[in-house]
């Protein structure tokens, strides 16, 4: 007779643990795991590569202060549950799978407010082929990733997931040609959500010429379908915005002709707290004041080029003339109000502090300089006269990024989502700006060809990640610009950027000191 188990105690079930905890990789093989970290010592012991941890926050929260943005672990936010939690497949497509459903799906949901997308998506990974296979690919991509999120700082381990992905991403394609030639009225949806997956991944790996021709190609679906049907549904309205947001980054940034769909942000709002002659109450509200003030100008673009391409001043009703005068005297208050807010800070200023505000100073400079060369006849000029304006970019860009290592690439991930959306580590495809996209920016558009090449030289030798922006994919970028600007002859002679570096340094040290702002 076998001995009697202890009240309110019971033992293993037939089929083994039960894993609620553990390894992503334990988890798919129903074993239990010793949760040792970073990687756990069961998959090391048998030879299997430990896919880490995703943990889920407590239920409840504290509430953060009114002035102090909380910075949240982006791996605690809680994961959803997918209509099915596994799939048919080898062991290694499965755990890729089950990192898209708990990490790559899950921060992009998360980032891009996806609530129907995100249930129906993962219901067509079990219907059709070609989606499960880029969700896969997807999944892959998001672990190389997760091993190494800069793009050509390489390991074994990060070159054997993206070889996978790359498998798993033209399986995917060559099942949707298929599908599409059997059966090419019903494939409407499933050509939406693959155009879809397909620029994400795309985009993960730093082609952008693959994520826009993918891009352009959804929203092409999109328009023809609204057409027939003026009411979209759910699924095609959270695509449409989240192509809008990324069509929007891509024609700025990029370089892309025209913006590809519809305005969806209007701009008779003023933002918040920049009419405050006392200066803001904290550099939380400064930041979300500036970031504002981004979004409505890259939305100003896209209204005043909705017919394709950008018009001339002379070409705009009055009204549309009186926006672009708004916008840039509301830009031209934000440097006042956040002198207000240092000098009552005073002694309570710390070092990170400053780091933050330069950050953001470098991100006014650029919006300005695009505001103020947006519509003008000549804007090459424009450029040219706010050479200085780029060569402080370069300065202060030094100062924060150099040398480069691990823990100043940490260091800046945690200033950049101070200034931004508050989640550390920065998902993926979240497009805020920080050091990056002004360093591009003076590499794309600045006339004194010393100075862009020093820009570009920035973002290939010190590699790093700030969310969606690469520094090593944006460098290779703006090197082709580069060359069909010099092609063109567009580049003048200007001063040395020795010179205009060592004025900049001289304001900088003089502003950190409480003197001069070299702002103006």
């Amino acid at each position: 007779m076998p001995p009697p188990h202890s009240k309110g105690r019971r033992g293993p079930r037939a089929g083994g643990y039960h894993v609620r905890t553990g390894c992503i990789t334990c988890k798919i093989r129903h074993v239990k795991c010793d949760e040792e970290k970073p990687t756990c010592l069961k998959c090391r012991s048998t030879g299997r590569v430990c896919d880490g941890y995703l943990t889920e926050e407590p239920a409840s929260q504290p509430t953060s202060s009114t002035n102090e943005k909380r910075i949240i672990p982006l791996r605690t936010l809680p994961v959803a549950r997918s209509p099915s939690l596994t799939i048919a497949g080898t062991d290694r497509e499965r755990r890729c799978f089950e990192f898209f459903r708990c990490g790559t799906w899950q921060e992009l949901s998360v980032v891009m407010t996806l609530t129907h997308s995100y249930r129906l998506v993962l219901q067509a990974t079990h219907s059709s082929d070609a989606v499960r296979s880029a969700a896969i690919a997807l999944g892959s991509m998001g672990q190389r990733l997760h091993i190494n999120n800069v793009l050509n700082l390489e390991n074994q381990q990060a070159n054997a997931c993206h070889d996978f992905a790359h498998v798993q991403y033209h399986k995917a394609l060559t099942q949707l040609r298929e599908q599409l030639n059997n059966d090419p009225d019903q494939s409407v949806d499933l050509a939406i959500i693959l155009s879809f997956v397909f620029t994400i991944f795309e985009f993960l790996r730093g082609n952008d010429a693959g994520s826009m021709l993918h891009l352009r190609s959804g929203l092409k679906i999109l328009r023809r379908e609204n057409k027939s049907s003026p009411e979209p549904d759910l699924l095609r309205q959270e695509i449409m915005r989240v192509f809008s947001v990324m069509d929007l980054q891509a024609t700025i940034w990029l370089g892309l002709e025209s913006f590809q769909s519809p305005v969806i942000m209007p701009l008779d709002t003023p933002p918040a707290g920049v009419e405050k002659n006392d200066g803001f109450s904290s550099l939380e509200e400064a930041a979300t004041s500036l970031n504002v003030q981004i979004i409505r100008i890259y939305h100003f673009r896209r209204l005043v080029s909705a017919d394709g391409g950008l018009p001339s001043l002379d070409q705009l009703p009055p009204t549309t003339i009186a926006q672009r005068e708004n916008l840039i005297a509301n830009l031209q208050r934000w440097p006042f109000a956040v002198e207000a807010l240092l000098t009552r800070l005073g002694a309570e200023l710390s070092a990170d502090m400053l780091h933050r505000v330069t950050v953001m100073r470098m991100n006014h400079i650029t919006i300005l300089i695009m505001i103020l060369a947006c519509l003008q006849r000549d804007e090459e000029l424009i450029y040219h006269e706010r050479e200085s304006d780029f060569a402080w970019i370069i300065s202060a860009a030094k100062s924060l990024v150099l040398p480069m290592n691990d823990t100043v690439r940490m260091w800046i991930e945690r200033i950049v989502a101070a200034n931004n959306i508050g989640i550390n580590p920065i998902p993926v495809f979240s497009f805020n700006a920080g050091i990056i996209q002004p360093l591009f920016a003076t590499a794309i558009k600045c006339r004194n060809l010393e100075i862009c090449r020093e820009a570009t030289t920035l973002l290939f030798t010190s590699p790093w990640r700030e969310g969606a922006w690469d520094s090593v994919t944006m460098a290779r970028i703006a090197n082709r610009k580069i060359r069909e600007n010099e092609e063109r002859g567009f580049y003048s002679t200007g001063i040395s950027l020795a010179t205009l570096t060592s004025e900049c340094s001289l304001g900088s040290e003089i502003w950190l000191r409480g003197g001069i702002s070299p702002w103006d």
